[in-house]
């Protein structure tokens, strides 16, 4: 089988506090997932800056959703609030569903909230999206029917991630939540990603200096 090629990545929000994306690219990292919204009101308060320093400093860029839905019209709303958030922004990776506090919902009923808000957002989008998870709800909460969407599957302390589940392979993995970067003050989540996290195959994953993004 042939092996992916990975690029080095990082997530990020207002959490990590003001970051110097030029020295985070100087350090090797050549793609940035950003926190843009959650619920169906909120926007990251550093959204428009990180995408506007990540984008000077010529890194890939995606963008992830933090899901609070608990029915399925709740998960469309949030799934269209997301679309406009990003609505205009330039970026070459999925849109993604961070969908990981459960509450108590059933595993049917999170299954159908996710779906519902993954159909919404490529809708909304016009583009590929992808799905966030931990290897443990990868492999026992989400069902078959979401496997159609690229996996960035998140396991910590393992030479690879777990992918006996219904997906093949992994689009993105988060190895760790406790990376350190030139550029970044405290710590970090640090990723590999593959050219399946791409909203467009048209695009090459590599170390050179990237291309304009998709629009």
């Amino acid at each position: 089988m042939k092996r992916e090629r990975r690029i080095a990545g990082i997530d990020v929000s207002h959490w990590e506090g003001d970051i110097d994306f030029r020295e985070v690219k100087q350090a090797g990292i050549r793609f940035v997932y950003i926190k843009a919204s959650e619920g169906t009101t909120d926007i990251d308060p550093d959204f428009e800056r990180n995408y506007r320093e990540a984008r000077k400093a010529r890194l890939k860029i995606g963008f992830y959703h933090y899901v609070t839905a608990r029915t399925e019209d709740e998960g469309r709303a949030e799934a269209r609030h997301f679309a406009d958030v990003i609505r205009g922004k330039k970026y070459h990776g999925c849109p993604v569903m961070d969908f990981e506090s459960f509450g108590n919902l059933t595993k049917e009923r999170i299954n159908e909230v996710s779906l519902a808000f993954m159909q919404e957002l490529s809708d909304a989008t016009g583009k590929r999206v992808a799905i966030y998870s931990d290897a443990n709800n990868a492999t026992n909460t989400f069902d078959i029917r979401l496997s159609v969407y690229p996996l960035w599957i998140a396991e910590y302390g393992v030479s690879r991630p777990d992918m006996r589940n219904h997906w093949r392979r992994w689009a993105g993995w988060q190895y760790t939540d406790s990376g350190r970067v030139e550029g970044i003050s405290g710590t970090v989540d640090r990723d590999y990603f593959t050219e399946d996290i791409l909203t467009s195959r048209s695009s090459v994953l590599n170390d050179k200096d990237d291309p304009e993004p998709c629009e």
